[in-house]
């Protein structure tokens, strides 16, 4: 052995312990970085939970508004639809009971679509209504009164009525602008509102910087809504557009955010990320490691809002605790590196050969999974189809039970539903349409169960003319990933049931199976709308007799009992799709109904009131001896100036107490004409002994 093979010899023991402790001190160093880097998550976690807790506060201080907004916009818009012939002074009352101090609404436009054949017509007509009125758009650079006539395009979306009027954009043909009318067309077709990117609001007369704000758009067809994207495009009329003003809406977000020591960015994601609010001024926005982003639906758009704590906002900064565990972990691994250094080695030595073997395997894998295909190749002229022995096992079958293998035995075997689009697949290909032949169809096994296969290739022969000779190509089983789609799309179904029933629970009361009070308001608006083309409706509120005394002497669950007998004799006594009943506090009840004549609606509510009586269920505490209910009807002729959920409320519960007042047992009705306001006649019926 030559010397430097004998010193090599002798220095290796010397390099390996060396290296033994290097990797130990490496280790030991890692595993007190990684609890330094555990502690530092977990106070970062703890500061992530506390920025998440702010994020819900910020997000609820317009998110509940936006939700109202969609909700009372969809609702708008159906009573428009079921509105034809709507005048200014019908939208302004509409505007005025929705634009309000506690809406996040600043105005609401109507902007019926009017084709560039009809435009003159329009403005004729509107002109009658509103003199001066015209169709204009801005110039290209809008600023204060820069206003043109409408350039000419295939459909016009004008303001046609807005509210407040004052500044309003009336007249402004909204079609000027791809960027309003993209949310629009996406309404349409939908049949639902949506919001738009934001932009600089047009105000006439604005002669400073325009506010920033996005609409939200419902779009309104001919009658209900109809089904399917061709029928809506054909239908629509027009579009009920809420505008918001962004700092007015994320005023109170960024009170909040201020208050927790947070700056507010807000994102636009369907514009590239594009930053449209910020609490922080004019600074430009630089992402950082604190920022707590939230996911928002605004309307069909989504948002980002991002929350950045400022110095010194939260609790646990400057906290020295992982510092001090660092260095007790260094110290500790340089202590015990010499013990252990060996048995490391080891250790990586063993790891390092599973790692190679694993490897080994998985390149082994690769490689069978590689040739697993089952491969074919048509000889388009004679028909006649070679295959390998794995396009054959795919169907539970071998070559030789097919021979001789042709296209007609492609066909016989491939699913007849399928064929018609994998045969077009392959006109597509044969014409150059599309450069490669792909295609997903059901071909029979032989135990009689389907076999989901992808097939692909290309044409790589051709005649003189360009005509395919043969096509060869590969077939994959893709069975386990049509089933694990079907299971995602049942698993989506079943999600939908689940949110539709959460919708349901919403707005149902869980004791008696009837609407509650949060709902009340919702119908009251549908009947008014109706009520507001000269339908009668009535709204009737009974209250149980003695029901405290009931409760007092029977026990809660027997009150609970009596509350929903009396809902389910009440739900069985409801005659019309549009009758509803309310749970509106207690043992307290409302129904809305339709009755022609105020004969009618007194009829009804007797027949409610006996039906009760019909039950009768005990209570010693009553001077009837059974349970009983006192009765206030209110019932309208036609529409008034004041009809609102308001009004008929506040009728039906003065005409419950005078009820009650009366001796209970009994029917308060109050009767209002057309047109008016007030009570006209008041009928009292005491229920008849039973």
């Amino acid at each position: 052995m030559s010397s430097d093979g004998l010193s090599r010899r002798r220095l290796w023991p010397w390099v390996v312990d060396a290296t033994l402790v290097v990797l130990i001190l490496v280790v030991g160093l890692a595993g007190s970085v990684g609890a330094y880097r555990a502690l530092a998550l977990k106070v970062a976690g703890q500061q992530r939970e506390l920025l998440n807790a702010m994020g819900q506060s910020v997000v609820g201080a317009f998110d509940l508004q936006l939700v109202r907004v969609v909700e009372t916009l969809q609702a708008a818009s159906r009573m428009l639809s079921a509105q034809p012939g709507l005048t200014r002074a019908q939208f302004a009352r509409y505007g005025a009971g929705l634009v309000t101090d506690s809406s996040a609404l600043t105005l609401l436009e109507w902007q019926p679509v009017v084709p560039h054949a009809q435009l003159a017509e329009f403005e004729r007509q509107a002109n009658l209504e509103q003199p001066g009125y015209r169709v204009v758009e801005p110039a290209s650079q809008y600023q204060g009164e820069g206003l043109i006539a409408a350039r000419e395009r295939d459909v016009h979306v004008p303001v046609r009525y807005s509210w407040p009027e004052n500044g309003s954009a009336v007249g402004v043909d909204m079609a000027f602008d791809p960027r309003r009318m993209r949310s629009k067309l996406l309404a349409r077709d939908a049949g639902v509102p949506i919001a738009s990117e934001t932009f600089p609001l047009i105000r006439l007369g604005q002669q400073a910087v325009a506010i920033s704000g996005f609409a939200v758009s419902a779009p309104t067809y001919r009658g209900t809504q109809p089904a399917g994207v061709e029928a809506r495009r054909r239908e629509l009329t027009g579009f009920l557009a809420g505008v918001i003003e962004l700092p007015t809406l994320m005023a109170e977000a960024a009170l909040r955010a201020d208050a927790n020591g947070l700056d507010v960015f807000v994102f636009d994601q369907e514009e590239k990320h594009r930053l449209i609010y910020s609490s922080a001024g004019s600074e430009p926005f630089q992402s950082d490691e604190r920022d707590t982003a939230l996911s928002i639906d605004v309307g069909g758009r989504l948002w980002q809002l991002v929350l950045r704590p400022r110095p010194g906002a939260l609790a646990g900064e400057g906290d020295q605790t992982p510092l001090l565990v660092l260095a007790a972990g260094s110290l500790a691994t340089l202590l015990v590196a010499l013990a252990v250094a060996r048995s490391l080695v080891v250790r990586r030595h063993l790891e390092r050969t599973e790692a190679d073997l694993a490897e080994d395997r998985q390149r082994m894998a690769n490689v069978l999974d590689g040739t697993a295909a089952g491969t074919w190749d048509w000889h388009i002229d004679t028909g006649r189809l070679n295959v390998n022995e794995r396009w054959a096992q795919m169907l539970g079958r071998s070559r030789a039970e097919l021979e001789p293998v042709t296209r007609t035995t492609w066909e016989r075997l491939c699913h007849p539903g399928d064929l018609i689009e994998s045969s077009l697949a392959m006109k597509r290909h044969f014409s150059g349409a599309d450069e490669r032949y792909t295609a997903e169809f059901r071909m029979r096994h032989a135990d009689g169960h389907w076999v989901w296969v992808q097939s692909n290739g290309s044409v790589f022969e051709r005649d003189a003319q360009g005509r395919p000779l043969r096509l060869a190509g590969t077939h994959m089983d893709i069975s386990r990933r049509k089933a694990d789609e079907q299971r995602l799309y049942d698993d989506a179904r079943a999600l939908e049931a689940a949110n539709r029933q959460l919708r349901d629970l919403a707005i149902v009361d869980a004791l008696t199976g009837a609407f509650n009070r949060r709902h009340f308001n919702d119908v009251c608006l549908a009947a008014l709308a109706g009520a507001q083309r000269g339908q009668a409706v009535a709204l009737c509120m009974l209250d149980v007799d003695h029901f405290k005394a009931y409760n007092d002497r029977y026990g809660h669950q027997a009150g609970d009992a009596v509350l929903k007998a009396l809902a389910q004799t009440l739900k069985d006594s409801l005659k019309r799709s549009t009758d509803a009943l309310f749970r509106l506090g207690g043992e307290e009840f409302g129904v809305i109904f339709s009755a022609t004549s105020a004969e009618m609606a007194l009829d009804f509510v007797e027949q409610l009131n006996a039906a009760l009586h019909g039950l009768a269920m005990p209570h010693e505490g009553s001077p009837q001896r059974v349970v009983t209910a006192s009765f206030g009807l209110a019932w309208w002729a036609g529409p008034t100036s004041s009809l609102t959920p308001e009004v008929m409320y506040a009728a039906a519960d003065e005409a419950l107490y005078e009820a009650k007042r009366g001796g209970r047992d009994q029917i308060v009705m109050r009767c209002f004409l057309a047109g008016e306001g007030e009570a006209q006649d008041e009928v009292r019926a005491a229920a008849a002994a039973r």
